[in-house]
């Protein structure tokens, strides 16, 4: 973990990459959201397919910006099945009336599997993406997946970058909530958690690979 945490300040692109990080999740804070973050999604996939390298890759080229929409593309593709689950619970929950046990059984029973679905795409994602970004092709992203699924070694470096993620996302909302200087703190903060947690779900599938 300690490795992943010193992973962006290494090597000879390490102070752009972050910049350019940092710079997307400023951006979509104060002026274009979602769709300043697609050069940050480009880069977090070549991260994630990259974990061989000792040093972060560079950022600013063209072809981050086509695995940015390629990856986007992909979360999109991916999202659908618990988007749908989703709208199954909250179409129970908001069906009018007041519930009786059954319907409240039926409730509790699909808001759970919605909650299972969104994990499972949480944990599946990544290694979607890490297949695009070594191959270039949208069709290679399923390439292996449940074999990679099922490794130990990407459960547990899926399951630290996870936690190392949302621990700095969480942060750097807070920082940018509060507006000012913070909200350039808390950007940079967002940048430096993505590159952190992709490394080390990317050690973890380069083990089970």
């Amino acid at each position: 973990m300690w490795e992943a945490l010193k992973y962006p300040v290494r090597g000879v692109h390490a102070e752009k990459a972050l910049l350019s990080a940092w710079l997307c999740v400023f951006v979509h804070a104060v002026a274009v959201p979602v769709l300043a973050l697609v050069p940050l999604v480009g880069y977090a996939t070549t991260v994630l397919s990259q974990a061989h390298e000792e040093t972060p890759p560079p950022f600013l080229e063209r072809s981050v910006l086509v695995r940015g929409l390629g990856g986007t593309a992909l979360a999109v593709g991916y999202g659908l099945l618990p988007l749908v689950a989703t709208l199954v619970a909250l179409q129970l929950l908001f069906d009018g009336g007041e519930p009786t046990e059954g319907e409240a059984i039926v409730f509790l029973a699909a808001s759970t599997a919605v909650l299972f679905v969104l994990a499972g795409y949480v944990y599946v994602l990544p290694i979607a993406l890490a297949n695009y970004g070594q191959t270039g092709s949208l069709r290679s992203s399923a390439s292996g997946l449940l074999d990679v699924a099922t490794h130990a070694g990407y459960f547990v470096g899926w399951t630290s970058g996870i936690v190392l993620t949302l621990v700095g996302l969480t942060l750097s909302s807070a920082l940018i909530e509060l507006g000012g200087l913070s909200t350039v703190v808390g950007a940079f903060v967002g940048g430096y958690a993505v590159i952190v947690g992709c490394r080390r779900i990317g050690r973890g599938y380069a083990a089970a690979r």
